[in-house]
């Protein structure tokens, strides 16, 4: 734990009364965070210096010696732990309706509470997670005769996950943004995961699916169809992420300043990321279907072929409260005439988060097994090949729900930190939003905006960010294939080695640089009026575009073992070998790292293809062993 040093707090406070004023509302700010840092836990015991600069300072110099010979900071060891807890309840009741008909109830509550973030400087600053989940299922399973019978499943959940501090008004009475002062090594920051999670983040859940699966055997023919409905609800609590802003200081000296030092602007200065947003809780939906009828054909005592046709559809995800905003089109299918006014650049109040989605997908599949020397000898040869496809995920929606005008983000430099003083980001900040909003709602063009704000340095408005996506959004569709041979040895031992591999398509890729410029192949600036294209669009800050282009490759061998004994008990040993080799562009479709150095976006906007290699999971030599010994 890093905190100022008492030689650096006297001497920042001196400084912030001699440039704003004893009791000013930088010196009450200041007065308020040293106070906090002064009151951790474990602060007492602070020794000079940092675990890596005896004093503290970095290449900050100040004075009465500090960074000469007076520390900036002071650390010491702290260790706060919280319990969590979790209660799981479950019940399940089998029931005989009759002779043909069976159906069981099982129901489930799971309640607890994780302590999430842990706080070393006040325990006001805690995170917990709060999570009720109810599951329940019924089903049915209805027998016609000897050779027809058919399953009903009606299941459903509901959860409630929010993380969430105990007391928002405390919390922020204590201090009201983040301070992340660890930019540059010297302090812990300050303020916790507030700007996050002071007013809760999360969302109730409730979903419930229904299905029907008849199967019919017909003399060498094994016929099965049914179908699948589901439906997933949320509601999300308004998102007020970062609403209560953070404050990012630049250097050691932009904070010793009150956020920017006169003398070096340019440099020494202080960052402040903030949103605002109008909305509401977000009534999100999602909507499933599918079909299927499949035939296993004995065509053969030591043959079987199985043939099957599944036909689906994933809905465009939908606001029930039309709370979704994107751009009129793809990014680089829209005007980028900065003279174009930001209402004729991005629609609102719309009800599905894309423009198109594919409204039917289907699913070949083919599988055969053959005892090749025939039905009285053990080998076996299997094989086969099929279509899958995999859901959008649904954290998508949520980029579009936060989109401009409704959910608007500013990064702001160049001024004060503390919030009520006479100037400060925080006012900037404010500023640039009730332009925005204003010129949005009037038909105001990018220079219009800009006009009303530019008194601050720098330039005033601070345009928004936005995310877009493809015209249309494809569902990731996978072709897998495989071929095993498998010998058994007697009843007692198998050895199998078999083929298996997939090419993947339609995989989603995030582009976060579609409107950067400046560099490598991107445009050399930005547009002007008329735009000479290629250039970046000036109306706009970060553009993420999501892209359904991706691929994947895998071709993987696996041999397996298998030995049952019956020598002092009864019991199975089994050895596995898997050589394989994972090829993509971007791995854990585009959304979530895969470990905490890996990365998410493909390197150069303009070559998806340039990013294919092995994957962040590719294994290429895997060996693992089992047994199962019963010696009683």
């Amino acid at each position: 734990m890093q905190i100022p040093s008492p030689q650096f707090q006297a001497a920042t406070l001196a400084n912030i009364e001699n440039r704003f004023g004893v009791g000013s509302a930088s010196d009450l700010f200041y007065q308020k965070i040293f106070g906090l840092y002064n009151s951790a836990f474990g602060s007492s015991s602070a020794i000079p210096g940092t675990p890596i600069d005896p004093l503290g300072c970095g290449p900050f110099t100040g004075p009465n010696g500090l960074g000469t010979t007076a520390p900036c900071a002071d650390y010491f060891l702290v260790d706060r732990g919280r319990p969590s807890y979790d209660a799981l309840v479950s019940g399940r009741i089998d029931w005989n309706l009759g002779k043909n008909d069976r159906v069981f109830f099982r129901l489930q509550y799971d309640q607890g509470r994780s302590a999430w973030y842990t706080d070393a400087i006040s325990p006001v600053f805690d995170v917990d997670i709060n999570q009720p989940w109810w599951q329940g299922q019924v089903v049915e399973t209805h027998t016609f005769s000897s050779t027809a019978a058919s399953q009903f499943l009606l299941a459903g959940s509901y959860f409630a996950v929010f993380f969430k501090v105990k007391d928002p008004a405390q919390t922020l009475s204590t201090f009201p943004t983040t301070l992340n002062l660890y930019t540059f090594g010297a302090f812990n920051n300050l303020g916790g995961q507030d700007s996050w999670f002071v007013f809760g983040h999360g969302r109730y859940n409730t979903q419930y699916q229904i299905s029907e699966d008849v199967v019919k055997t017909a003399g060498k023919h094994k016929l099965g169809f049914g179908g699948q409905f589901a439906r997933v609800y949320w509601s999300e609590l308004p998102n007020k992420s970062q609403t209560t802003g953070t404050l990012i200081p630049q250097t050691l000296d932009a904070f010793y300043q009150g956020g920017v030092d006169p003398a070096s602007p340019n440099a020494d200065f202080t960052q402040l990321q903030q949103t605002f947003t109008s909305q509401g809780y977000l009534k999100l939906s999602f909507l499933s279907f599918a079909l299927y009828g499949q035939e296993e054909w004995h065509a053969r005592p030591n043959l079987t072929l199985s043939a099957a046709l599944r036909a689906e559809h994933y809905s465009n995800p939908a606001c029930r409260n039309l709370c979704f905003a994107r751009l009129t089109g793809p990014f680089e299918g829209v005007s980028h005439d900065p003279s174009q006014p930001y209402n004729q650049a991005i629609v609102i109040n719309q009800k599905h988060a894309l423009q198109n989605v594919d409204p039917v997908v289907w699913s070949p599949r083919f599988s055969f097994a053959w005892q090749p020397l025939g039905v009285s000898h053990n080998t076996v040869l299997r094989g086969g090949a099929g279509f899958f496809y995999d859901p959008l995920p649904g954290a998508v929606s949520d980029a579009f729900d936060g989109n401009a005008p409704l959910f608007n983000s500013y990064t702001i430099v160049g001024d004060n930190l503390t919030p009520n003083e006479k100037t400060s980001l925080f006012k900037d900040a404010a500023a640039s939003n009730a332009a925005f909003l204003n010129g949005f709602a009037t038909g105001q063009t990018l220079a219009q905006i800009q006009a009303t704000i530019s008194s601050f340095y720098p330039s005033g408005f601070s345009p928004p960010g936005m995310t877009t996506a493809a015209k249309t959004v494809h569902a990731p569709q996978f072709q897998r294939w495989s071929f095993e041979l498998h010998q058994a040895f007697g009843a007692s031992t198998s050895v199998s080695v078999g083929y298996f591999g997939h090419h993947g398509i339609h995989e989603l890729a995030q582009n976060p640089n579609a409107n950067a410029f400046g560099f490598g192949s991107l445009p050399a600036g930005l547009c002007s009026s008329p735009p000479v294209l290629p250039c970046a669009d000036q109306r706009f800050r970060g553009v993420t575009q999501y892209n359904t282009n991706a691929v994947s490759n895998y071709n993987g061998m696996v041999a397996s073992f298998e030995r049952r004994f019956s020598v002092w008990g009864q019991g199975m040993f089994q050895v596995n070998y898997t050589y394989g080799h994972a090829f993509d562009e971007v791995s854990n479709s585009g959304l979530f790292g895969f470990t905490s150095g890996s990365s998410i976006f493909p390197q150069d906007r303009n070559n998806l293809r340039g990013s294919y290699g092995p994957a962040e999971y590719d294994v290429r030599h895997s060996l693992n062993a089992n047994y199962v010994w019963d010696c009683l």
